[in-house]
């Protein structure tokens, strides 16, 4: 791309209940079997997060099949709210299928982070049950540093690989699927440092667009997939007063939110 015990309180729809997280499920990396069939997209479309695959638009399964490509239009950016068929537009359409807001809007590169709905159950994950350094993802130690990684699915799936019921914060964000986009499972990814890094910068929109779309907005404290060192990783919190709190790296086994985010 360019550029753990669980904790349960009250995350994103029912595959997030806690029952779930242990599950046993198989993680694959592999385009095709996730759907990106696509060498390119002539209209756009959804890249594979694991390599230069697409789902194209005008493909069902993909689920852009509308007249409009969101993903190109410079109206679809920070608190725009984008839908199945590819379209983004800054009004919620209650007669479509709502996937996200536009959360990252930087360098020709788009992601949407996960609506979350009243109906939905919210649950709290740790970011893993062990003190382990996770070798594919670079430890930040800094703030200054933390911000520019975007790596959320690269980084979400070398915790996996590890063992998913070692990550369950990981594991909850690549489960996801919105109830009307079920087809997106296996896209969804923890979202990097760098991510909300940009999600602060454009906080009163991107709230404003999920409560548009009658979604919880982010008034929590979330995980990254960030990590720090071999027993602390990334997270960042809404509740903070001062900007240099909204980023602090925390033990690994404490229950913060979980929200994913997927690249269109």
């Amino acid at each position: 791309m360019r550029k753990f015990t669980l904790l349960t309180s009250v995350l994103l729809t029912a595959p997030f209940a806690a029952g779930n997280v242990s599950a046993q499920c198989v993680v694959t990396q592999d385009c095709a079997t996730l759907g990106y069939t696509e060498t390119s997209c002539q209209n756009g479309g959804i890249k594979c997060p694991f390599g230069n695959y697409w789902a194209c638009k005008g493909n069902a399964d993909a689920g852009t099949e509308g007249s409009e490509n969101g993903r190109d239009d410079p109206d679809c950016t920070y608190g725009a709210i984008y839908y199945s068929d590819g379209t983004c537009v800054k009004e919620f359409i209650s007669d479509k299928a709502a996937m996200g807001v536009v959360v990252y809007d930087e360098n020709d590169e788009k992601w949407i982070m996960a609506l979350l709905n009243s109906w939905d159950i919210v649950v709290t994950a740790c970011w893993s049950t062990e003190n382990v350094d996770v070798p594919e993802i670079t430890n930040h130690i800094t703030e200054q540093t933390v911000i520019n990684d975007l790596k959320s699915c690269e980084n979400t799936e070398a915790m996996l690989a590890l063992g998913e019921e070692k990550y369950p914060a990981a594991k909850l964000a690549r489960d996801y699927a919105p109830r009307l986009a079920l087809h997106t499972k296996g896209k969804w990814c923890l979202p990097a440092m760098g991510i909300w890094y940009m999600v602060n910068n454009h906080l009163i929109e991107i709230n404003a667009a999920f409560s548009r779309a009658k979604s919880m907005t982010l008034t929590e404290a979330y995980w990254s997939s960030s990590e720090s060192n071999y027993k602390s990783a990334w997270n960042w919190s809404s509740q903070s007063v001062s900007t240099s709190l909204k980023y602090s790296d925390g033990s690994l086994n404490v229950g913060f939110y979980v929200r994913p985010v997927m690249e269109i």
